[in-house]
């Protein structure tokens, strides 16, 4: 029987079919970054961001709140951030980025809202019209997968999925584009039609929206099927390394480089 993938299992095996080994079929540990606690964060504070009451009815009133649930948030998980061992200077950096994403996602928020005002519309009723769905499970019986789609919007009878990304890099890359097909193809099975559009907001830079079309949903299938198809098996040596710049760089390493590469002393960029 198949596993129930998720876009990112897809795109781990795609990255490293030893990855998608260690990481899914043994099951062992990943190493925690700030990338990742920090990614977290942010994700929950914009989910968080939409729930308010009557009494936050002004721009300022929601940039305090958008600040101050990030604070909340950040120093909840500064345990972890801590036992990362950045030191102080560096986990500072990271914290005044963080904000600063935020800072970008929100100005363009304004600019959507006062648009919403501009149209007649109340502050309070402008707000939820741009109160998306969040964090919603989608799964497809049919193709064996699942995942959550951060931002879910279903207006005036079109229907936009967003993926939020803190990385530097605001440009669509493979991995994207195919994670963007895996959400369009799980939304027409469980709704009965296609999404318009799918993008990735980029919060340290702006929006990239892109049309839903057959090339975008059938890439995704093929995506599906194939890693299907190599995943049926529990012995390691059915799960070929890759190695690539992705195994090690100048700042990190893969989390499962030591199982693979460890008893060697050369780096494998070297090798590549």
């Amino acid at each position: 029987m198949s596993r129930v993938e998720s876009p990112s299992s897809i795109n781990t095996y795609k990255q490293c079919p030893r990855k998608y080994y260690y990481h899914y079929i043994e099951e062992l540990p990943s190493t925690p970054s700030i990338h990742l606690i920090r990614g977290n964060i942010i994700h929950s504070v914009l989910e968080d961001f939409f729930d308010i009451d009557d009494k936050i009815n002004t721009e300022d009133a929601l940039r305090i709140h958008l600040f101050l649930l990030f604070d909340k948030l950040w120093n909840e998980k500064y345990s972890e951030l801590k036992d990362l061992n950045l030191g102080d200077r560096k986990l500072q950096f990271y914290k005044d980025e963080s904000k600063d994403m935020l800072k970008n996602w929100f100005s363009r928020f304004l600019i959507k809202l006062r648009g919403q005002i501009n149209n007649e519309k109340t502050f309070l009723d402008s707000f939820k019209h741009l109160t998306p769905i969040r964090e919603k499970k989608f799964k497809s019986e049919k193709y064996k997968i699942r995942g959550f789609i951060d931002v879910l919007f279903e207006n005036n009878g079109k229907v936009v999925i967003l993926d939020y990304k803190t990385s530097k890099n605001g440009t669509m890359n493979d991995e994207y584009y195919l994670q963007l097909g895996i959400y369009a193809l799980m939304y027409e099975e469980q709704k009965g039609r296609k999404p318009d559009l799918v993008g990735i907001d980029f919060l340290k830079h702006s929006e990239l929206i892109i049309p839903v079309d057959k090339k975008l949903v059938e890439k995704a299938k093929s995506n599906i099927n194939y890693v299907h198809s190599k995943t049926e098996s529990k012995n390691k040596e059915d799960y070929p390394q890759k190695p690539s710049p992705l195994c090690k760089w100048s700042t990190g390493q893969c989390d499962y480089y030591e199982q693979c590469f460890g008893k060697y002393k050369n780096n494998v960029r070297d090798r590549n």
